[in-house]
């Protein structure tokens, strides 16, 4: 159940913009925890490019063990990993939106 709620709570509006320039069929602005990354045209080109944006914009490295399947499964999932690696400061800088 704990993995639940990690994987559900709000995105922050800084992740959002980091993750919308790479998912080609997502609509509007906003992301869902739940919203299937594979669905909204997220490749394995995509996901390489994506991990480098993510480790330049939070300044972060994510261990390679993480880079699985289940963490770019959704929005929620990915944002959980990330977010063990943010500096809570970081993630809150846009009010958690």
């Amino acid at each position: 159940m704990a993995e639940t709620t990690r994987e559900t709570r709000k995105i922050p509006r800084t992740f959002q913009d980091v993750l919308l320039p790479r998912l080609p069929y997502a609509e509007g602005d906003e992301l869902s925890p739940d919203a299937d990354l594979a669905a909204l045209g997220l490749d394995s080109m995509g996901v390489v490019q994506l991990l480098a944006d993510l480790e330049d914009h939070f300044g972060v490295e994510l261990d390679d063990e993480l880079l699985t399947e289940e963490t770019f499964a959704t929005v929620g999932s990915l944002w959980a990993t990330v977010a063990d690696f943010v500096e809570p400061d970081a993630a809150a800088a846009d009010g958690g939106k």
